[in-house]
């Protein structure tokens, strides 16, 4: 199976959310996940914002060799579920190829519902504070995506 997380820059919001993904994979030995990020107008090969390495560094969890990358067409072919930061972001996903609709949710659909705010600029607690939101709507979801890929018995 395959995950995309999809903020603007790729060097904050879809990063982090990435990464502690890749965690929650991990802890659980679920190496049949992989887990990307993109961002809607991002630079190829930027580094994750200082900010969002130091908040991820409080969780043990290296964000330093991130590199960013925009998204595409050729991002999203064979991805099974794209989950964006805002709903901008997935009408921008959607306008790639009007299939991705199916594909593609809000992050926070699983928390609190609504949109991750932009922390570009922010402070450490700026950063936190997004990361905190994230967190939430991640725990919620990665249960979710496990009893998906078993329901569909590794087929997505």
């Amino acid at each position: 199976m395959k995950i995309l997380f999809v903020c603007t820059g790729n060097i904050c919001r879809s990063p982090m959310a990435a990464a502690y993904f890749t965690h929650l994979c991990r802890k659980a030995e679920r190496n049949d996940i992989a887990v990307l990020s993109a961002g809607t107008f991002a630079g190829n090969g930027i580094p994750a914002s200082e900010n969002a390495v130091k908040v991820m560094t409080d969780y043990n969890i290296d964000l330093k060799n991130h590199r960013s990358k925009i998204l595409t067409r050729e991002t999203v072919k064979d991805i099974d579920h794209i989950f964006t930061m805002t709903e901008g972001h997935r009408l921008q996903v959607a306008s790639i190829d009007t299939g991705l609709e199916v594909k593609t949710k809000l992050l926070l659909d699983f928390s609190i519902g609504g949109d991750v705010a932009d922390p570009f600029g922010g402070s450490y607690a700026v950063y936190k504070e997004c990361f905190e939101q994230m967190k939430q709507a991640l725990d919620n979801l990665f249960p979710q995506i496990t009893k998906i890929k078993e329901a569909n018995n590794g087929t997505n």
